[in-house]
Formats: C-alpha cells, structure tokens, sequence
C-alpha cells in the first residue's frame, strides 16, 4: 500500500515538473484541497490537467467552496475555468438553481450558485470564473487565462503547532508551498527553519520523521538519500556527520565518540564529562551517581513529612499512618476499616488493638482476642442462645456446677507425659525443669545431664526453668462434664482392680460352694459418683 501511495505521489512531481507550469497558489480546507493555474487552456484540456493529478475542475456548491475560490482568486485578473458544462442535446432551464448544468463529477446537486447572465442555449456550453467572482457561460473551446482544480482526500494533516524560535514553510505534492495552512494533504512536507529538518505527512495523516522514500523530496535527506535494503537512508558530506533526527548533518565533534553517561562539554582539544542535577561525577570520569538529598543532613521536608529519594532528585511524602489531603498530611483512622477483633484506639499515625473483659491479645497475632483466665477457677464464655455451648481459654477445662459452666484450670503436672522430671503448674499453662545436674532440653520436656568441674563433686541447686508450654485446646459441651487425663486415668485403673475383684470372688465361689452378696462387696464401684472431675477410686469391704 505504501509504494502505491509513494508511487502515485512521485507520478504527480514528475508530471509537475514535465508540464512546467506548476499551481500558482493553492490551499486546503478539512479534507479538500484547491489549485488555481496561471495556464491557457480549454475547458477539457483544463480538467485533463487536474485529472493527471487525482483531480478535477473545482466544484463550487457551498459557500465554503467560494471562500476558497474567493481567496484564489484575490487580485487575479481574466476568467478562470470551474467544474460546470451543460451536456449535450440539452438547453439550459432558468428556473432551476444549475440551469440544467452539471458539475464535471456528474453531480447536479448545489447549495450555492452565483450566475452573471439569463441567457438561454441549446448548444454545448461550460461555465467560467470572472474576477467578480460571478458564474459566466461560454464555449468549451475558449481558451482562458487560467483554471481552478480540486483534490479530495480521506485524511489530511493538520498543521504544526506553532513556535516562536523557529518557522515552518510546508510543500505540497500539488506543486504549491504554504507558511500557515488549515491543512495538507498526504506527501506534504515540512521544513523547519533554520535547522532544516523537515518531517512528512504519511497515508495515515500522521506527521512521520524521516528518512522516507527517496524519490519524494529525497527523502527529506538535507545531503543525500539512498535505498539500503528497501530503506532510505541519509548521507552527509565528508567531515560531516548526521544528527540524531538521521536527517540532517553537522560537523563531527569530539563529543560524539566520547563516552560520557550523562552531558559532554568540549573543553579545548578534548571535553570533559559533567552530571545533571542530583548526579555526581565518579572517579572514572565518565559515569554518574545518583546523590541521596536525604542523607545530607538537611531539614529538606516539615515534620510531618519523611524525605524519600529518587533518581536526581528527592520527594517529601507523608509519614505512615498519614495521607495528603490539601496540602497538608491528615492522620488516617485506621479503626473505620475495623481492623481489630474487639476494641480499637486511633492514634497518630497508627492505631491500638485491646480485648473485653476476660480476654487478652494473642501474641500470635495482635488484632485478635482470645479468652483468659487470671486464676485456676474462671465462668466459661457460653452461648446466650445456646447456654450449654461454652468456651473456656487454652489449658482449662469446662465443668458444671449448679446448672452453671465454670472454667477449671488442668494441672498438667499430674500427668507423666508433658515433663520428663519435675513440673510447676500455672494458670492454663505449666512450666518443665529439672533436678541439680541436669538442664532443660531445647524441646522444653527432657532433661540432659550437665558436665560438673573434675572433682568438686557440687551442681548447681537451681532448678533450670524451660520454655512456657500452653496447651491450645478449647471445650464444648452438650449437659455433660468433661473429665481430665487425671481423672480419665483414676477410672481405667478402678475398672481394671473391679473386673480383678470379680475374677477373684467367682473363684471363691466356686471353690467354697457358698453364696455371696456380690452387691456388698463391691459398693464401692458407685463411690463419689456426684463429685465431678474427682480422682476415682476403689474400696473393698470388710
């Protein structure tokens, strides 16, 4: 698509520059784009010209398009040809705004019309421009001073924005230059002054920098342009070479081999390397690092504000726990996202977590709560609805009394398993230690024995303490009272002495052939049965 466009652009330069006689002047208005010629011709002859380049004799059915024409037109003297003839075997018609005229596009259709005369005809007639601007019929085969063409387009350029230090000079592949256009169409160029660059307007109505095609313009090259491998390529001079924009050139420096990171100053024969703001140079001479404001002892931000650095430079943001409003850095309550379990302080900057009554933080995780107990007998945290669903803390076990649910503390030490010698108990927790010469393993349980000085024959007398161990296991209960491993073992060892004592009697029986009241001798299997979490014991009757 590219070299269909390219190539159609380079037809109307070449055709351009065959005929001689390029536009005398020309402008764009949206999307179309009127020439007017300082060229004798017929009408057809005229038309013949504009169609070469895309184009046709200028249509005029809008007030806009006779702004156009009227600016072409400024100080020209004679009568130019317009788009409009009456066909063949047919007479003009007063009555209607185009007499029976006919654009050359073959549209009839006009919202404007400014005719000189009434005259009437049958015979082939065309329409032309006097100075006044009015519409005049004459013969086709009239020579006159000049024509007017136009050229439609899907999109066009819109013109640079302005500047004052430098100025533009726009080439139209129409054949006509223009400092201050409304629009360009497709394979304009611009040319910047005084530096000479120039960019071009693409297919797309995009302003592209170059090299582009080098039979356009030589590609906007300001030396030369050549095809390497299907893409234009610019060329400068010798002694010179090209800058950036790989368009135009200047003298070779030194600078422009040198291997600074950040600027190059020419200082002499040689140059030197310099930094920007908020770099320093390295001892290389070459590189550059980044200065770190914040550390050089200056009150760069307000108290409110902690200094950040960035790359050159330095920023003063709002400590955490605070956020810019107005300028002026506001304290966030952090406690309307409720991000504490039970209760929650705002504070400057930050914000507190604390627990009801009857709870304490959870060391694992500060915003949560969980049940505590000060002493070895708390109430149980039950259910309102559902009174018999109840909680106790880590190391208590739930017991009832009276239809109501306390909290009873577990003495771990009364059971074997949790240390290896000796253990001190404590509210929902318990404590492992050992006896003089052994010290407390790093698993909080065993015991290790310790090295003792050749021949003293002395340890140390003080209990070595472990590392707290909590037990974490909560209690639910349905009308029924859980019992501790204590207790759970009192009963397995009544059971089995109860079965010993039944195995036991059978034998007597049988052996001494005389009856027994099974029920006196073991009464004692329903003893203490409305104590609860008590040790179970049995008894034998004498």
């Amino acid at each position: 698509m590219y070299k269909d466009f390219f190539s159609i652009i380079t037809a109307l330069q070449l055709f351009l520059q065959t005929t001689g006689q390029p536009p005398k002047n020309g402008l764009c208005i949206g999307n179309d784009c009127y020439t007017i010629h300082q060229d004798s011709k017929t009408f057809q002859s005229a038309n013949d010209v504009c169609n070469k380049q895309q184009g046709h004799l200028m249509t005029v059915r809008s007030t806009v398009a006779n702004d156009a024409m009227s600016t072409l037109m400024a100080n020209e003297q004679g009568d130019f040809w317009i788009g409009l003839q009456l066909p063949k075997g047919q007479c003009t018609n007063n009555n209607i705004t185009l007499r029976g005229y006919e654009w050359i596009t073959g549209n009839e259709s006009t919202h404007f019309s400014n005719w000189k005369g009434n005259d009437s005809t049958c015979t082939q007639q065309c329409v032309s421009l006097s100075s006044d601007l009015s519409w005049e019929e004459r013969p086709c085969q009239d020579e006159l001073a000049g024509f007017l063409c136009e050229y439609n387009f899907n999109r066009t350029c819109e013109a640079l924005p302005a500047d004052m230090d430098r100025s533009v000079l726009y080439s139209t592949p129409l054949g006509f230059q223009v400092s201050d256009p409304r629009s360009l169409p497709p394979g304009s160029t611009a040319t910047f002054s005084p530096s000479g660059f120039k960019v071009y307007c693409s297919s797309k109505a995009d302003w592209d920098r170059g090299p582009w095609d080098c039979q356009i313009d030589d590609g906007g090259c300001e030396h030369q342009c050549q095809m390497n491998n299907s893409q234009p390529q610019c060329f400068c001079p010798p002694g010179r070479q090209l800058k950036d924009n790989k368009m135009t050139c200047s003298e070779i420096d030194i600078c422009s081999i040198a291997t600074c990171e950040h600027q190059c100053v020419l200082y002499e024969d040689s140059y030197v390397c310099t930094c920007r703001d908020g770099y320093a140079l390295d001892p290389d001479g070459t590189r550059c690092r980044d200065i770190d404001e914040c550390k050089m002892g200056h009150n760069l931000c307000d108290q409110d504000r902690v200094c950040v650095n960035t790359p050159g430079s330095f920023e003063c943001k709002c400590k955490s726990g605070f956020v810019e409003m107005n300028g002026k850095c506001e304290d966030v309550d952090e406690c309307r996202r409720y991000p504490c379990e039970h209760d929650c302080k705002n504070i400057p900057g930050s914000y507190q977590c604390s627990c009801f009554e009857g709870y304490i933080q959870d060391s694992k995780d500060h915003l949560k709560c969980k049940l505590h107990c000060s002493t070895s007998e708390c109430p149980a945290d039950c259910d309102p609805n559902m009174y018999w669903q109840c909680n106790c803390p880590d190391g208590f076990v739930l017991d009832t009394r009276e239809n109501m649910y306390f909290c009873i503390d577990i003495n771990e030490c009364e059971m074997e398993t949790h240390c290896e010698q000796l253990c001190i108990n404590s509210f929902g927790s318990y404590t492992c230690y050992c006896h003089d010469g052994y010290s407390i393993d790093s698993d909080g349980y065993s015991c290790v024995s310790e090295d003792t000085e050749e021949g003293s024959g002395t340890t140390s007398t003080t209990p070595v303490i472990s590392v707290l161990v909590t037990p974490t296991s909560n209690y639910t209960i349905e009308g029924q009272t859980l019992l501790t491993h204590g207790a759970l073992f009192g009963i397995i060892v009544c059971i089995v002495l109860v079965i010993l004592i039944l195995v036991f009697l059978v034998h007597h029986i049988l052996k001494q052939r005389a009856k027994y009241d099974a029920s006196s001798d073991f009464n004692s299997s329903s003893a203490e049965k409305d104590v609860d979490l008590q040790r179970v014991s049995t008894q034998k009757n004498a």
